[in-house]
């Protein structure tokens, strides 16, 4: 009510007979805006405002002191009696664009309503509705998804006053599905909710969340009106298999409310935005929270678990084996030749594999066993309440199922297994994946495609150090020779891929086998060392290995480029790193292919470096490669001469090349010009290649503008 809720300020009257000029001194004593006029019998018959009297001085010709209030003031006085709600009163206020509003009671004024009072008291109780909503925050500490959904139906009721609820969360697309979050507090029509999402209307903001009818199947439930509806939107993080971020929409319903006025509807509108933005925030987080955790215990390529979740349960199942005195064993799969079936088949083949591999274990183990990737083409199988025997029979039966899975080609599939069975004279549970891997080589060992079971015989291996010592010293020198091996063969195909991708393009024949040659000799010029020469040559050998996801439109066209186009093109440093990353014999190499399109001042790219900030072979490279580019027949440029190469490089010195770098490439075509007598106008590029680099005297860049005659001094 108007008395109590809106403090009306207080009351100055004046008579109707009175002058302008007395009510002006009368709201200046009494420092009011307003009064109220009354006839001689006291009744309320008009009102007179500070804005009757400024327009009376500015438009009337009399003098103040002699017009009458009764002239000036507003006759048809908009008013509202006693009991007339705070945002009615609002409403009148706003509908006729007053600023002063009295309250009548049997034609006296017994208070008078400005608008400041009215946003004074709209301030108070939003301030004391959103510290109410705020209470809901403080209550949802926890993070997990479904306990934080339980909070938010059994606290927010008590916002509104209601006395049912009920959080319904459902996948957008999934219409037809079941709801994937739903959490009640006395919802006598939980049933209806659970559906469809639109088993219950939401409301929207404009509507105010709140209506005095709820839907005819709430109703045969036992839902009361009215009812509040604020619905929710989750956004989650994106999803591994689909690559899209997580929704789900919904609402909270809130039904049983005491019936409200004008006032109390626009005051629950407000906690009812408050709350929205409150439960969607800590939902979301919660969401989040959820999918994260879930994909750390979730290998994202297989769906079954990951080594964290193997780890902790296989932490808990060993507490409760010993405490129980109980056993349980561990038996780890290989994938048999599955760095084969990569190299022959593609590595999309090999995830494939690998996939269709974890899904026959997933099928075929039991409900309480653990299936949980281990690495690459390794899985553990933690089977609770078995002895070994028992997960022997297992595993071959997944064996003799994994046979039956065909790649492309008609490729089948083995695997090796090692079991072990947990042991309690050992308090760590890492023992028994010891055992089990040791089991593992020894199927490997047998010729794989089998399933070895840990016994004594293999006891030596862990409580013998020397032996164990050996056995590991053994296993580095095959290593190494292996690696030393499989580095040869990978330059080896990485050179044939390079020679492949140049084949496609007309232009670009001997280009890489160009910039090796000339970035040798230019780090031989240097003087960098045996090590640092080698390391460039091969960083040469890889250095355009990204044009490989670079559209051949793109490669070949004749005309300038587009600022898309080269945005493309200027990638392909970047697709070099990913191709190339995983390969650690490749790190430094990597490093200089990155940033061989790099410039001298910092204008260059994939990361703008600038000066010795690049590292020194992507300097080199980069000369080497300007060089044979200007030199080189291209769909955009017809060849040029070694000289007028050798200027445009040198009038790049400072800028886009390191100045080191031209002087050295200069340096050595001048002492191979000296060595086949021939000046740089006449050098052909036949003659770069067949003469090795010699090392000599430091020669200027300026001096390749002039020719230098045969035989001139040393």
């Amino acid at each position: 009510m108007l008395e109590s809720s809106s403090r009306p300020g207080k009351i100055v009257t004046v008579s109707q007979t009175d002058t302008v000029k007395q009510a002006a001194a009368t709201m200046l004593s009494h420092n009011v805006g307003c009064l109220i006029v009354n006839d001689d019998d006291g009744q309320f018959v008009g009102l007179i405002t500070e804005r009757d009297i400024a327009h009376h001085l500015a438009e009337s010709s009399e003098s103040v002191g002699n017009a009458d209030v009764t002239n000036i003031m507003t006759h048809n006085v908009v008013s509202c009696s006693p009991g007339t709600a705070a945002s009615e009163a609002r409403e009148l206020m706003t509908k006729h664009r007053i600023r002063h509003l009295p309250i009548v009671d049997a034609g006296v004024v017994v208070g008078i309503l400005s608008a400041r009072d009215i946003m004074g008291q709209q301030l108070v109780e939003d301030r004391a509705a959103a510290e109410e909503v705020a209470m809901l925050s403080n209550c949802l500490k926890s993070i997990d998804l479904n306990e934080a959904a339980e909070i938010v139906a059994a606290e927010a009721p008590k916002l509104f006053g209601a006395k049912n609820s009920v959080l319904c969360l459902h996948d957008p697309n999934d219409p037809t599905g079941g709801p994937e979050l739903v959490s009640s507090n006395r919802c006598p029509c939980l049933d209806g909710h659970l559906r469809s999402p639109g088993a219950v209307a939401t409301l929207t903001e404009e509507q105010g969340y709140l209506s005095d009818e709820i839907p005819t199947e709430c109703g045969n439930c036992g839902g009361e009106a009215p009812r509040v509806v604020i619905p929710l939107e989750i956004q989650g993080l994106k999803e591994a298999d689909s690559g899209t971020e997580k929704r789900l929409s919904g609402y909270l319903c809130m039904c049983g409310l005491a019936p409200v006025g004008a006032s109390g509807r626009e005051l629950i509108s407000y906690k009812a935005r408050l709350t929205r933005e409150i439960v969607t925030a800590h939902l979301t987080n919660a969401t989040r929270y959820q999918q994260a955790r879930l994909t750390a215990l979730t290998d994202a390529l297989t769906g079954v678990g990951s080594r964290k979740l193997l780890e902790d349960k296989l932490q808990a199942e060993y507490a409760r084996a010993k405490r129980y005195k109980r056993p349980f064993s561990v038996a780890i799969i290989d994938l048999d030749h599955f760095k084969m079936i990569n190299d022959v088949l593609g590595h999309a083949t090999g995830d494939e594999a690998i996939r269709k591999l974890a899904a026959c274990m997933k099928a075929e183990k039991r409900t309480p066993d653990v299936l949980a990737r281990y690495g690459g083409d390794e899985f553990v199988i933690l089977m609770p309440e078995t002895k070994a025997d028992d997960a022997q029979t297992l595993l071959e039966r997944i064996r003799a199922k994994a046979a039956e899975i065909r790649l492309p080609q008609d490729t089948a599939l083995s695997i090796s297994c090692g079991v072990a069975e947990s042991d309690p004279n050992h308090d760590d549970p890492r023992d028994v994946m010891r055992r089990a891997d040791l089991a593992l080589y020894g199927a490997k060992d047998a010729g794989r495609n089998c399933v070895r079971l840990w016994d004594e015989t293999m006891a030596r291996l862990i409580d013998t150090n020397d032996l164990e010592i050996e056995n590991i010293k053994t296993l580095q020198r095959r290593v190494a020779g292996l690696s030393e091996k499989a580095e040869k063969m990978f330059m080896e195909s990485i050179w044939g891929l390079v020679q492949a991708l140049e084949a496609k393009d007309s232009h670009a024949k001997r280009h890489t086998e160009n910039v090796m040659h000339y970035a040798v000799g230019i780090a031989q010029t240097m003087e960098l060392g045996p090590k640092h020469v080698d390391l460039i040559r091969r960083a040469a050998m890889i250095h355009d290995i990204g044009k490989i996801g670079i559209p051949d439109a793109i490669l070949s066209k004749p005309g300038d480029l587009t600022p898309h186009e080269r945005k493309v093109i200027e990638q392909h440093p970047v697709i070099a790193v990913r191709i190339l990353e995983k390969m650690s014999f490749l790190e430094r190499e990597v490093v200089i292919v990155r940033h061989h399109h790099e410039k001298w001042n910092g204008q260059g790219y994939p990361d703008g470096l600038a000066r010795t900030a690049i590292p020194l072979g992507s300097r080199v490279i980069a000369v080497a490669d300007t060089f044979d580019a200007l030199t080189a027949n291209r769909a955009y440029h017809g060849s040029r001469s070694i000289s007028d190469a050798l200027g445009i490089l040198t009038d790049s010195t400072g800028y886009d090349l390191d100045p080191d770098a031209v002087a050295a490439i200069v340096t050595w075509f001048v002492n191979i010009g000296k060595q086949c007598g021939k000046d740089l106008e006449n050098l052909t590029l036949e003659d770069l290649h067949l003469w090795p680099c010699t090392q000599g005297e430091p020669i200027s860049p300026s001096e390749i503008l002039v020719p230098q005659p045969v035989g001139s001094a040393d």
